[in-house]
């Protein structure tokens, strides 16, 4: 079902709050930011039943909750994480610069992947799948500047597109940009046969017609089948990575995996099939580590918070 269009009046206000946000974001000190999100998320997590109710059915349906209580205590813990999340991203610009990153950020995880792919000179282009955990929008950041190559990201508009402007316009530097959601598998394709990484986010359910079935934390799940059809079509190794929020003060490590290269076979169905699953559990084993730190209230599985139309059947 097609979302219906925001019209002008709604835009602007939208657009006039954001940039009110954001300006008062800029001029205060982190600290006192830090203390200001960890309030309005207290108040936004009584106030919006709608999500609180799906990130504690959805903890405990993936088991990192043991019980309700574990859940509710966990769920508060995660609107903390993104309100601080929105402080970050207002004020990444005023804190992390490309001389001063590399006390922002360390990495952890496969030493090979970091050879390979984060060796300014001699870096190897990669697709990289990211997910909605930690900070994922200081990753194109992170990676132009440790791999000294250029990145491609797709991003999935905002209903508001004057606030879908601001944000890109803040992603769009450092040689990194960006490509609309639609029409992006052919505009990552060029970009790779160009010289280019590419970034997908790839934790969200996907439909029919862009997604394969997998299983996430034990459930049926359908993931995005794209950065799978363009390894199998390209070679190029994917990499699983997450910028995970260690402390308070932009202390980020940046969690890799090993490189994922598959060989195909005559099943190309089944070889996409297969590739989806390996980086939909490396996103599993990153989110077990930080359950907090991702971003639950996403229908992300077809045997929950989904019609029963969704989840049998070919579709």
């Amino acid at each position: 079902m097609k979302k219906k269009k925001k019209n002008i009046i709604s835009i602007y206000l939208e657009d006039w709050l954001f940039l009110s946000l954001d300006g008062i974001a800029r001029l205060l000190p982190l600290d006192i930011c830090y203390r200001l999100a960890t309030f309005v998320a207290g108040i936004v997590y009584r106030l919006d039943a709608r999500h609180r109710k799906r990130v504690i059915q959805h903890l405990m349906h993936a088991g990192i909750a043991k019980d309700r209580q574990q859940a509710i205590a966990m769920a508060k813990r995660n609107f903390v994480h993104f309100a601080k999340f929105a402080v970050e991203f207002a004020k990444t610009s005023q804190i992390v610069t490309p001389g001063n990153i590399g006390e922002h950020v360390k990495f952890s995880g496969s030493e090979k992947s970091k050879d390979l792919f984060f060796s300014p000179g001699k870096s190897s282009q990669v697709i990289i799948i990211t997910s909605h955990m930690g900070n994922w929008e200081l990753a194109g950041m992170i990676y132009t500047i440790f791999s000294g190559l250029p990145l491609l990201s797709v991003m999935r508009p905002f209903d508001n597109p004057r606030i879908s402007a601001r944000i890109n316009s803040r992603r769009e530097r450092l040689n990194h940009s960006v490509c609309p959601k639609t029409g992006a598998l052919k505009s990552l394709y060029v970009a790779l046969k160009k010289g280019s990484s590419i970034s997908i986010v790839a934790d969200q359910h996907a439909g029919s017609s862009e997604g394969v079935e997998t299983v996430f934390f034990g459930h049926p799940a359908r993931t995005h089948a794209s950065p799978a059809i363009l390894h199998l079509r390209t070679g190029i190794p994917i990499l699983v990575g997450a910028t995970v929020k260690e402390a308070d003060g932009f202390k980020y490590n940046v969690i890799l995996s090993d490189p994922i290269i598959y060989k195909p076979t005559k099943d190309k169905a089944g070889d996409i099939s297969a590739v989806a699953q390996l980086y939909t559990t490396e996103i599993e084993k990153t989110v077990a580590g930080y359950p907090e730190q991702w971003m639950w209230a996403h229908r992300r599985w077809l045997d929950i918070n989904r019609e029963r139309k969704q989840v049998t059947g070919n579709q």
